[in-house]
């Protein structure tokens, strides 16, 4: 196969699910048998297929603009304007001031000219014209037709989304969200599965209805486990943890505080893991052990207040403090005496 039926195939495979696993191999190989300097379209192209399967990534991101200069002095200008319009997006996404938009202005109205580049105008124009960005986005939508683009299509439905709930439209953003989580699913895709399932389950805890927002977080949880994502599983565990309290579902609490102290102890966030140890506490005190309820925190602060900052340790003493206030200070001292006695022998 030539280099160029291996580019085309690269382009038409889908970035989700094990199909990004197999576009990322094979552009391994072909960024090893391609020579930019004799085939400057295709490395071209080579760069825009990764940048569009890992965007977030500041390397891709920041290739984008000498990739763009590069295209202009090769006289390639279509690519050169796609190559600026991915740009605009990707950093008008995050950073909407950093776009220059006379600059984006006069690559979207190229664009406007040139039927092939029709999603990447509109998604351009739509993430530096708020007014205009639903109806863009919609667009590019019924444009992105090949299985190739279900990534961004998942993309754009979580932009949608994200807009609608912004705007308290809480119906289009969860159709939106049922739509990106339905593709998602076809590709067996568990990064975007748990991204889906995360905004769902949080859309509903802003609604006010934590029965439906459960088992999505759930998922995400799980899902984030494997992707051994501790940020997310951080970020979930520490809400279903609050919700396994309130419900005194004292067994799911006590495993999911449990896989926040981990998570949280490998990501360095020591305030998650001042949560996981609050939680744990919480869960003696209501199954009536309040000296263990006590020890546990007084052990926590002894361990880690060489390591952790002092703000995270004055949650814990904060906490002490107001068990000492709820059970009164004579059942406060008996109970701490004994916990400082269990800690010691251990």
């Amino acid at each position: 196969m030539n280099l160029i039926a291996q580019i085309e195939e690269l382009e038409n495979t889908p970035l989700l699910g094990t199909g990004k696993q197999q576009a990322l191999r094979l552009a391994d190989q072909l960024a090893l048998r391609i020579d930019p300097n004799a085939h400057p379209a295709l490395a071209l192209r080579l760069l825009i297929r990764r940048f569009q399967a890992n965007p977030s990534a500041t390397q891709t991101t920041a290739q984008l603009a000498t990739a763009e200069a590069w295209a202009r002095d090769e006289e390639l200008t279509i690519l050169a304007t796609r190559i600026q319009l991915l740009w605009c997006r990707r950093v008008a996404l995050t950073s909407p001031d950093a776009v220059p938009l006379a600059i984006a202005n006069t690559a979207i109205e190229l664009a406007q000219n040139e039927p092939t580049l029709g999603v990447e105008w509109r998604l351009a124009q739509a993430a530096i014209s708020p007014s205009k960005a639903r109806l863009l986005r919609e667009e590019a939508l019924t444009l992105l037709a090949h299985p190739a683009e279900d990534k961004e299509r998942i993309d754009v439905h979580l932009e949608l989304a994200g807009a609608a709930k912004a705007g308290a439209d809480f119906v289009n953003a969860e159709k939106h969200l049922m739509k990106a989580m339905e593709i998602a699913q076809q590709h067996d895709d568990v990064k975007y599965k748990a991204i889906c399932s995360s905004r769902i389950g949080l859309q509903w805890i802003v609604r006010g209805r934590i029965d439906a927002a459960t088992s999505w977080l759930e998922q995400a949880l799980e899902m984030s486990k494997l992707q051994e994502d501790d940020l997310q599983i951080v970020t979930h565990a520490s809400i279903l943890s609050a919700i396994w309290l309130e419900q005194s579902d004292l067994d799911k609490a006590t495993s999911t505080a449990d896989v926040l102290l981990v998570a949280g102890a490998r990501r360095g966030n020591w305030f998650a893991v001042v949560d996981g140890h609050i939680t744990r506490s919480t869960i003696s005190l209501i199954s009536g052990d309040t000296t263990a309820a006590i020890e546990r925190l007084v052990r926590a602060v002894v361990r880690l207040r060489e390591l952790i900052p002092a703000a995270a340790i004055n949650l814990l003493k904060g906490r002490l403090a107001e068990l000492r206030h709820q059970l009164g200070s004579d059942v406060f001292d008996e109970h701490y005496t004994a916990a400082v006695e269990a800690h010691k022998s251990h």
